[in-house]
C-alpha cells in the first residue's frame, strides 16, 4: 500500500533525493551519488511523490443485451 508503515526504505523515494540519470540518484543531504535499491540512512524522509503507482486494469463495460439474461 501507499501508505502504510511497511514500506520498503530506499533513497529513491527520500525527499532528499534527485534523479539524474535511469538509475542514478543523487543524495542532496549526503552530497554523494547513490543507487536507485540503495537502503537509506538514518536521514530518510518518505516522499509519497516519488513513488510509481501502477493503475488497475480497466473493467469491462461494453455489454450486450445477451449478457443480462437467464
Amino acid at each position: 500500500m501507499i501508505y502504510s508503515d511497511d514500506i520498503q526504505k530506499v533513497c529513491s523515494l527520500c525527499v532528499f533525493a534527485e534523479r539524474r540519470q535511469r538509475e542514478e540518484i543523487f543524495c542532496t543531504k549526503h552530497k554523494k551519488i547513490v543507487g536507485e535499491a540503495d537502503e537509506a540512512c538514518k536521514k530518510y524522509k518518505y516522499d509519497i511523490l516519488k513513488r510509481e503507482v501502477r493503475r488497475r486494469k480497466q473493467p469491462k463495460t461494453d455489454f450486450s443485451e445477451e449478457d443480462f439474461r437467464l
